[in-house]
């Protein structure tokens, strides 16, 4: 059993001086006193539980027994944060003491208040207790617990008192000690058990991201700019005037190249119709109009041929029909001639090709071919602001065509410049959409447009320019930041993280704005927490039941790169995220449902707390989840997400049973027989807790695939392979001499710089050399005494056990060559352990000690 120690390490003894617990300090709603508090653990129903349970309330309310001022979730110290305390020791029940040392050692306050706890065997969220205790806070205020903690409080919920939890020195009572005594038997049993390794389920794990992208394919200009004086009046109807046109009555339109005022007419009439919308472009071409006004592209005067290629853009003005009637080559081949002439004639050619191309890649494919891009970034030289704008305007939709993608790269410069506020607002505009829509495609392109300066003025847009100006701007933003953290950072410093914020609140844009955002997000702690405080979450929230579906999906990529923020994804869920989330997970969209299980995924790793709330307000998302991975004709990737979120949701006690009852089983064994890492770890988590489903899992096939991984997958798949051997094999000598021919492959893994991948490699390969002497003597063989030994020095809290149990387990017949390859550093080491206040710790590392012989010493 492990001993009381007092805070200078001595085993206590009646009259040491130190802390003491004492039943003064135990606070229970259940009325039981220290002596007879039961099991005890983790709230159940948290987070739920804290804002509807009366009886935790009454017990840590601000006005409780135990009143707390702030409540918080610790979870076990880091490797960092137990770098800050490097060579202490910390004792079990001497939070206080211990509390006091890292603070004197590392510089960092002491927190006073309780942990607590619910009765585990009373009803759930019916009755708590809470415990005196002491903790640290690191400076930027993050919670850190040092004291020893049983294995099963992984997580420890701790309140700060409203008073200070008061606490004193004193010498150590016979009653005092006895509670301690029974406090340590009930916390930290003996174990004998020095061969099973089976760690809880894995909390952390990479973070996936998303990577945004857009096009503009259906913006178009309101209305043409060309001046027409006018001199005649309307007829009362456009088919009276297709009549009189046919009949001849104004000279037809065979003579309008003679009755230059019945051109002017029809451009009237159709500027008429681009503003209100109206159907009068369908009616004109059934009139007869287009072959004649073709005609007049080639007219002797600049003034017919300006107002013919008017009248053309604007028939075709938000009609993909009428761009259809339009789809001449002669047409084509006149309106890009008219682009090397100047003033009028060429503005209005650049106007029609602009209409001609939204959103149609067959026309402009053809013009594109005819030579249209370097004319048309001539044009954007000319002092004409319309016609800067109208060349501008149709590079945007022309991009549509790979044939004017490759040539268009001579318009960059220019475009970028037209960025600037010198410009008129509108020729700003369409350059930042032309800029979106290169950007989308070509890494080659962006770079030139970075290079060209176009990230300041662009940030500039989305803060001050007109709203279609921010919309595009936005957009370029976010498809220049995407995977360039260079670009990101530069856009962030010049102030894009608020300015794009600020749009969310304008009636458009959102989803550029989102998309942008995301990609900002994406790999940075630091611009996650810059977008975290423009306070972007629950606008982000409520865009998820957007209508637009580029909405819901920048929506879910902004949370799912968020996600990965400890701090943020708590806020995240507390916006109340996870049940739009779930619903999106049976969208139409596939890449909105992988999204959306990428945040779901993000949101709870290494996050318990979320992972019960996921449960509690939508468990529908498991059956969801469960039929996404399972999905024929869905990306690789949301399978990945998919079965990354499922593998969370399965490392805690409840969801685990829902996961798997869900029938996630087969469907995680599909993707692992396909390689798929991620199902590797949903196994590994589902694995650890119970031998009916190791059996299940083992009589179809798992082991033979996950050796197959551990061979032939990636890092990450070989990771988890080796996670999921070691709780496969854990406690089960049957499964541990099938996976005998995956100590090779464990062995070469010993040595990865991924340090959690050595570990659980060291993990099983404890469980599967166990009592094996062919085994263990084929590890030996290929080094893996000596990359144990090596990986000593870096090993992590979580795989202290494992690396012990591995060299233990090869002690077992290769004692010499694993006491051969311990040298000074690992011994070093191995005393630490030995010294622990670990109790498991020191137990596996003294019996590793006895099997070395009496030769060894450390």
């Amino acid at each position: 059993m492990v001993k009381l120690m007092d805070d200078q390490g001595e085993e206590a003894v009646v009259g040491s001086q130190g802390y003491w617990l004492d039943f003064g300090d135990f606070v229970s709603t259940a009325d039981l006193d220290a002596e007879h508090i039961g099991e005890i653990g983790f709230p159940r129903d948290w987070p739920n539980v804290y804002g509807t349970s009366k009886s935790l309330k009454q017990l840590v309310g601000k006005r409780g027994k135990c009143a707390g001022k702030k409540v918080g979730v610790v979870p076990l110290p880091e490797a960092s944060q137990l770098s800050l305390v490097n060579g202490l020791q910390f004792y079990p029940l001497q939070s206080f003491s211990n509390a006091e040392k890292a603070a004197k050692v590392a510089g960092i306050e002491v927190v006073r208040g309780w942990a607590v706890y619910e009765h585990l065997d009373k009803g759930t969220s019916e009755a708590f207790l809470a415990e005196r205790f002491w903790w640290n806070a690191l400076s930027d205020g993050t919670w850190v617990d040092f004291t020893p903690r049983p294995a099963r409080f992984q997580e420890m919920l701790l309140a700060e008192a409203v008073d200070g939890a008061p606490k004193s020195k004193e010498p150590l009572t016979s009653r005092q000690q006895t509670l301690m005594q029974r406090l340590l038997s009930q916390r930290f049993p003996s174990s004998n058990d020095s061969n099973a390794s089976s760690p809880p389920p894995p909390k952390v794990t990479s973070p996936a991201s998303a990577a945004v992208t857009a096009k503009v394919t259906s913006k178009v200009p309101s209305k043409t700019k060309t001046p027409i004086p006018s001199s005649h009046l309307a007829p009362k109807s456009l088919q009276e005037l297709c009549r009189r046109v046919q009949a001849g009555e104004l000279d037809a339109v065979r003579q309008l190249d003679e009755k230059e005022s019945a051109l002017k007419l029809m451009l009237l009439l159709t500027d008429a119709g681009v503003s209100q919308n109206a159907d009068i472009g369908t009616e004109m071409i059934a009139g007869g109009a287009v072959p004649k006004l073709t005609q007049l592209l080639s007219a002797t005067d600049s003034f017919t041929q300006e107002m013919a290629a008017a009248v053309l853009g604007n028939l075709c003005h938000e009609s993909p029909p009428n761009q259809d009637k339009l789809a001449d080559a002669g047409m084509f081949q006149k309106l890009v001639d008219l682009l090397s002439t100047a003033g009028g004639p060429a503005q209005e050619a650049a106007y029609a090709i602009w209409n001609l191309t939204v959103g149609h890649e067959e026309n402009s494919d053809a013009i594109a071919r005819l030579g249209a891009v370097p004319k048309l970034a001539e044009l954007l030289k000319c002092t004409s602001d319309i016609a800067q704008e109208n060349a501008a305007g149709a590079l945007m939709h022309i991009t549509i065509s790979p044939v004017a993608r490759s040539a268009i790269g001579s318009a960059i410069p220019k475009l970028c410049d037209l960025l600037q506020a010198s410009y008129e607002p509108e020729v700003s505009t369409q350059a930042a959409g032309a800029l979106l829509n290169l950007a989308s495609d070509s890494s080659e392109y962006a770079k030139m447009i970075v290079a060209n300066g176009a990230v300041t003025h662009l940030v500039n847009l989305v803060k001050e320019g007109p709203d279609l100006a921010r919309e595009y701007s936005a957009g370029a933003l976010m498809n220049l930041t995407r995977g360039d953290m260079e670009v990101a950072t530069a856009a962030s410093k010049l102030g894009a993280i608020p300015a794009l914020a600020a749009l969310l609140s304008k009636p458009s844009g959102h989803s550029e704005s989102l998309g942008a955002l995301a990609n900002l997000a994406s790999g940075s702690s630091e611009r996650q927490i810059q977008i975290y405080k423009a306070q972007v979450t629950r606008k982000t929230v409520s865009l998820l039941s957007d209508q637009d579906i580029d909405v819901r999906r920048s929506a879910a990529a902004l949370l799912m790169n968020l996600g990965p923020h400890p701090k943020i994804k708590e806020r995240i869920v507390e916006a109340g995220a996870l049940k739009p989330l779930a619903k999106a997970l049976k969208d139409s969209d596939e890449i909105l449902k992988e999204r959306a299980a990428g945040a779901l995924a993000n949101l709870f790793n290494d996050h318990a707390s979320n992972v019960h709330a996921g449960y509690q307000q939508a468990p529908e998302m498991i059956g969801s989840l469960v039929a996404l991975i399972q999905e024929t004709g869905l990306s690789e990737d949301a399978k990945r997400q998919g079965a990354h979120a499922l593998a969370m949701l399965a490392a805690e006690d409840g969801p685990c049973d829902a996961v798997w009852q869900a029938g996630a089983g087969q469907p995680l064994l599909a993707l692992l027989k396909d390689m798929v890492g991620e199902a590797a770890l949903g196994i590994m988590n589902l694995s650890w807790r119970w031998t009916e489903v190791k059996a299940e899992l083992v009589k179809c096939g798992t082991l033979e695939y996950l050796m197959d991984m551990l061979r032939l997958g990636d890092d990450s798949a070989k990771e988890y392979a080796a996670g999921a051997l070691m709780n496969l094999t854990a406690g089960s000598p049957d499964n541990a001499e099938k996976a005998a021919p995956a100590v090779k492959d464990l062995t070469e893994l010993l040595k990865s710089k991924a340090v959690q991948a050595a570990e659980w490699a060291a993990g099983a390969l404890a469980n599967i050399t166990r009592s094996a002497e062919a085994t263990q003597k084929t590890a030996i063989e290929h080094g893996a005494a000596t990359s144990i030994a090596a990986l000593l020095p870096k090993v992590t809290a979580n795989g202290m056990s494992l690396v012990v149990l591995a060299l233990a387990s090869l002690a077992d017949t290769q004692a010499a060559s694993v006491a051969k390859a311990l040298g000074p550093e690992a011994k070093a080491k191995l005393r630490d352990f030995r010294d622990s206040n670990n109790p498991d710790l020191a137990e596996y590392t003294k019996a590793l000690i006895d099997k070395l012989g009496s030769n060894f010493s450390l």
